[in-house]
């Protein structure tokens, strides 16, 4: 049976190893926190930040977390005995004069090197440079299939033309589609906006689909609010960032998220 969630019954390999790893909750969900963003943006915290949220998530019962290269080498390798370690390949700042621009600033190689259990490439289509940014995705899937290592594509309609319908099922679709087609393993798309929506999207694709958390939510009761409300759908699971750093006490929320994604898996009557 083909389950696209996780597991596609492979014989064993390092791809197969390393998804297994990545969903290995008896729900075959994954909650993921990115913590990339402080190429974009800025510094999250104190220098010993990754290393203290890579230890609370481990706690807290989360599944992954993503960081760049550099920042994984400040982490206690320790901590990834509980934890996956996604490492991000793309960069782009909030000080560029087109924040939609995206470049590749490591290989897979390095990422093998770090003990990686997958890499993510982010992707705006839409913006000025989707061209580009398209045949980085296609170039990492293919040292990614050379390597066996899964790629997760995060794909988004950002640039001059992005529009509300940016998240509609049908653009959430079609950005599926392109990380499908051009050789992803797992994709993180925003929310539709309802259960049915997100469903919408899940039966189209054919891989994992990872939700995103988006921008920091007013308190720390809305961030597990919206995480339960994604995870009525039949998504993979979340990737929820700003989400649980910046809530009033991140292990509480992203134990919470962790719980509840699961124990509670509404994709079971389909997948039975």
């Amino acid at each position: 049976m083909h389950d696209r969630h996780g597991d596609r019954r492979e014989t064993l390999s390092g791809r197969a190893l390393r998804m297994a790893r990545l969903f290995s909750s008896p729900s075959r969900r994954a909650l993921v926190v990115p913590i990339d963003h402080s190429v974009t943006i800025g510094p999250l915290g104190r220098a010993d930040h990754a290393d203290t949220t890579a230890a609370m998530l481990a706690d807290a019962g989360a599944d992954a977390l993503i960081v760049h290269k550099g920042r994984a080498k400040t982490i206690d390798p320790r901590r990834f005995t509980a934890l996956g370690l996604i490492v991000h390949l793309s960069a782009g700042t909030s000080l560029a004069q087109d924040s939609t621009g995206k470049v590749l600033v490591g290989s897979v190689d390095e990422c093998l090197g770090l003990g990686a259990d997958a890499v993510s490439v982010h992707v705006n289509v839409s913006s000025d440079t989707e061209p580009e940014q398209l045949a980085d995705l296609g170039r990492v899937a293919r040292e990614c299939d050379r390597l066996g290592m899964p790629l997760l594509a995060m794909m988004y309609a950002r640039g001059a033309t992005t529009s509300p319908a940016s998240t509609s099922a049908q653009t959430l679709a079609h950005l599926a589609a392109i990380a499908t087609d051009l050789g992803a393993d797992i994709v993180k798309l925003d929310y539709a906006g309802s259960t049915e929506a997100m469903d919408q999207v899940v039966d189209s694709c054919p891989l994992p689909i990872l939700v995103a958390g988006g921008p920091s939510a007013a308190s720390d009761d809305a961030a597990v609010e919206l995480g339960c409300r994604v995870a009525q759908s039949r998504v993979a699971g979340l990737s929820f960032g700003r989400q649980i750093f910046d809530a009033d006490d991140p292990a509480q929320v992203a134990g919470a998220l962790a719980a509840h994604l699961h124990d509670h898996d509404p994709r079971a009557l389909a997948l039975a």
